[in-house]
Parts: C-alpha cells; structure tokens; sequence
C-alpha cells in the first residue's frame, strides 16, 4: 500500500477538507457523472488557498507522495512533480478511475482508443491516438475505468494531482508501447 506522508498543520485541514467533500461525490467507488467538474472546481479553490501551491512543491520535486488515502481501497490523493523534461508511455489504472489536475507547469496528455475507436482501450492489443490535451494549471481530466492515456511533459518543471479510487500499486494494470501501440 502506498504510504501517507503526514502534512503540516496548514496543508492537512486542507487536503482534508477536499478529500471528503470528494468522497461525497462518490457512491460505490464510482464517480458521478459531474464529478469532473466538481473536482475541477474543489481543486481550484485548494490550490488558491495561501501557500497550498508553495507547501505542496515542498514536498516532492520529482515522483509522487500520497497525501490522502489510508484505506487502500478507497479514494487516494497523490502530488506528483518533475523537475525536468519527461514522456510517460500509455497505461491504464486497472480498474481503478483517474482524474489528473495539472498545479504547475503543462502536462500533454494523449487519450487512446482502440483500432476500431473504442473506448476504454485497455482490452486491445493495439492502441490508437484518438487526442491530445495540454493541461495548463487549474485544469483537469476524468478518466473512467479500462481508459488508456499517458503523461508526459515535454517542457518541465510541472507538478499535478492525480486522485484515483483505490491505491494502484496492487492492481492488474496494461501498458503500452508508445511507438508501435502495441500492448506489452
């Protein structure tokens, strides 16, 4: 299981405060179909609060923390940062939602579909681009389970929030190879 780092006093009310109006927002594992935007909007208002931006590039400059999630299979809040230049290759979450929410920097990301264009992707042997996105700080993408994406940051530093439903670090996931789109 991922592990919590603890938060400073000013951070944690925070991050709490947004992990349950989160969670309310959630029934069975599974967002609503407003969940997005009410998360664009919640992260938003976190982000804006003095000093959030500052303490959370305090906290990693290139990885990931968990900053919210002690019940692996519930909602985990994770802060990822990278000081320089990279290409992530196209995966999936398993069974698990994703929405990423860009704090900094700009983040490219590609959305995949299969040969024939459906989506989620992740059953194929074979991936396809179907668009890319380039997130700019107080945006954010919904991705439902099986969908096929992958990040990559072409002029770093830039940092982002990925919640998820569950921790990922125990689940069957699929990757791709980002050149031939093929399943590895």
């Amino acid at each position: 299981m991922t592990h919590v780092i603890p938060l400073d006093e000013d951070l944690s009310p925070s991050i709490s405060a947004l992990a349950y109006a989160l969670s309310s927002e959630i029934q069975n594992n599974m967002p609503g179909n407003n969940f997005e935007n009410i998360a664009n909007t919640l992260l938003n208002g976190l982000i804006d609060l003095p000093n959030v931006k500052l303490k959370l590039s305090q906290l990693v400059s290139d990885g990931n923390v968990c900053i919210w999630g002690e019940d692996k299979d519930r909602l985990q809040i994770l802060y990822h940062a990278t000081s320089v230049s990279d290409f992530g290759k196209p995966h999936d979450h398993g069974r698990s939602w994703a929405l990423y929410f860009q704090v900094s920097g700009i983040t490219q990301m590609n959305i995949y579909e299969n040969e024939k264009g459906i989506k989620p992707a992740n059953t194929a042997t074979k991936i396809v681009l179907e668009q890319t996105i380039n997130m700019e700080p107080g945006t954010g993408i919904y991705f439902p389970p099986g969908s096929v994406h992958s990040a990559s940051h072409p002029n770093g530093p830039a940092s982002w929030i990925r919640l998820t439903g569950e921790d990922l670090t125990g689940l069957s996931r699929q990757s791709y190879d980002a050149n031939t789109g093929f399943r590895l």
